[in-house]
């Protein structure tokens, strides 16, 4: 009697067990010369959701080539298997043109997707006959996170796209990238380093530069942050913060840029504006553009904002600009727009920029007093010194490669 007692106490403790322990644990698996895996699309065909997806440079440092990725299962981590030191995938002699199971971009990552992180890698040479291959594509998944990587040299840098509505495209986050010298002359002013949309987007500490044709940063999202990064040397706007049907034209499509350095070329051949926020399209922009605690310079009279939309406005807090123009606009105002719709304080403003800047100035709020959409982006108060500063957040492999730098293949 006992023992049928215990043999039961001992049935019951397992099904408890099998019921709350997963079906099986995440696995690691490896790709690379002498690894369970030789490609990278194989690894990802194996992989379950919460997978880890490791992968070690070919021999020599050779660039993997042709890698198509089109990810449609969830919470897939693909990491570079060596700290320090970027994957390199060079995707010439490829056509990324979106057709059925063919990505638009080296990685893709479908809405089944969401959750998903790619970390640690160079890619570059994503090319297609529509001139928007890119390196990264974020196709309506939620949750998405770009790390560490380093993406030049394609038609675009990343694009993203989602819907407000179904609050798809949701908390992309773009962290630690260096993100230079994408685009193409076939298609000028159309090509930029990113391209975002959907519901929201959170770029951090990343180095985005030279873009060759289109604009430093590009985006439609909802709700745009950009933290803590060096911007510089656009053919065009630094930032073109702008409207998509359903996802600008609703109230609170706010964009923040905090923390960040802004630097317009002498050279640039394009729009000399530094930061766009309104509209290009027929759709409409309803929200605020923070720009708080960065250092904005520009050698150009021209506007160092354009406001192009009525219901927007700008607010500057704790900003330095500077122009080397003798006389220069501050906000700018087109298509409804009204220029007088600035406000902040506790800026540095050059002298150049009076008299409509000169009521900015004044000494720097306390970080305590600035107060910032934060809840609606999927963040939480974090000043810079928590992330270890800009250098850390900025910190590059491979020696930290040069804008300029473009391997061979």
């Amino acid at each position: 009697m006992r023992m049928r007692c215990f043999m039961f106490a001992a049935i019951v403790i397992l099904w408890n067990l099998q019921a709350i322990t997963p079906a099986c644990a995440a696995a690691t698996l490896t790709v690379g010369p002498d690894k369970a895996f030789g490609t990278i699309a194989a690894a990802v065909r194996a992989a379950h959701p919460g997978d880890i997806i490791k992968v070690w440079p070919l021999a020599g440092d050779q660039p993997y080539r042709r890698v198509h990725i089109l990810m449609r299962t969830p919470r897939i981590t693909i990491v570079a298997a060596t700290p320090g030191r970027y994957v390199a995938i060079n995707g010439g002699g490829f056509n990324y043109n979106g057709r059925g199971p063919i990505p638009r971009a080296i990685f893709q990552f479908d809405p089944s997707s969401s959750g998903c992180t790619l970390e640690g890698f160079e890619l570059y040479n994503a090319h297609n006959d529509s001139f928007n291959g890119a390196g990264v594509r974020i196709n309506a998944a939620d949750n998405i996170t770009i790390r560490r990587c380093y993406i030049h040299n394609n038609d675009m840098g990343i694009m993203s796209n989602g819907i407000y509505a179904r609050r798809t495209g949701a908390h992309q986050l773009i962290t630690g990238c260096h993100i230079t010298r994408n685009g193409t002359g076939r298609q000028p002013g159309y090509n930029h380093n990113l391209y975002l949309g959907g519901t929201s987007a959170v770029v951090r500490g990343c180095d985005i530069s030279h873009s060759l044709t289109g604009h430093n940063l590009k985006s439609r999202c909802h709700m745009t942050w950009v933290e803590y990064c060096y911007i510089h040397d656009s053919a065009n706007r630094e930032l073109d913060l702008v409207d998509a049907r359903g996802d600008t034209d609703v109230p609170h499509s706010d964009a923040v840029i905090l923390g960040c350095i802004i630097q317009k070329s002498p050279h640039c051949p394009g729009n000399h504006q530094v930061i766009h926020f309104g509209r290009d399209g027929h759709a409409g922009h309803d929200g605020a553009l923070y720009i708080v605690q960065s250092t904005i310079e520009t050698p150009y009279p021209t506007a160092a904002v354009l406001l192009s939309t009525p219901n927007v406005n700008v607010k500057f807090i704790n900003d330095k600009i500077r122009t080397t123009a003798h006389r220069a606009v501050l906000v700018a105002a087109i298509h409804g727009a009204d220029a007088g719709s600035i406000s902040g304080k506790g800026n540095d403003i050059s002298p150049a920029y009076n008299p409509q800047a000169g009521f900015l100035n004044s000494p720097p709020m306390p970080w305590s007093k600035i107060k910032l959409p934060w809840a609606r982006a999927g963040l939480r108060p974090r000043p810079l010194m928590q992330y270890g500063g800009i250098g850390k957040l900025m910190k590059r492999p491979n020696g930290g490669c040069g804008a300029g730098h473009v391997p061979p293949g």
